[in-house]
């Protein structure tokens, strides 16, 4: 498959997902950064509006609930964030009860070749490393990084 073909594919499977996962409602990222005081969502520190795209500090939209972990495409479920943010959680949905724990650990046991690994997890702590991963601080961290990386690079 051609990265034209995969990439129209993952297109089609996004857009097949956000139809399955109810209504979407129409907002735009200036809504949703008045409404959120222009703080990203996932470090707390102040978004800029003047960076732009490829800059990890620009404005993004983020999904509270990923689109594929049935998370709706509506203001409700969006929040602003800078790009770095954004990209490094990627569709990590922090796990924030043991019941959304046994249901990862379900999954992993019905995945072939995983069923060992699952059985050796506790969803007590996958909820306790879930939330050290997605602490503002460690957001923080990974945003200076890229910004470094993307200012040494000097695109």
């Amino acid at each position: 498959m051609s990265r034209s073909e995969a990439r129209r594919a993952q297109d089609r499977l996004r857009r097949d997902r956000l139809r399955n996962n109810g209504s979407a409602e129409p907002y735009t990222r200036e809504e949703i950064g008045e409404r959120d005081g222009w703080i990203c969502g996932l470090c707390q520190d102040p978004v800029d509006r003047a960076y732009a795209h490829p800059d990890p500090r620009a404005p993004s939209l983020d999904h509270v609930r990923a689109v594929a972990s049935g998370g709706a495409d509506t203001p409700g479920n969006m929040r602003l964030t800078h790009w770095g943010c954004n990209h490094e959680r990627n569709s990590d949905t922090p796990l924030t009860t043991v019941e959304e724990a046994r249901a990862r650990v379900e999954l992993l046991r019905r995945t072939p070749g995983l069923r060992d690994y699952a059985d050796s997890l506790t969803p007590e702590d996958m909820v306790r490393g879930s939330l050290a991963r997605h602490t503002p601080e460690r957001y923080r961290a990974r945003l200076a990084r890229r910004v470094e990386r993307y200012t040494r690079e000097a695109r």
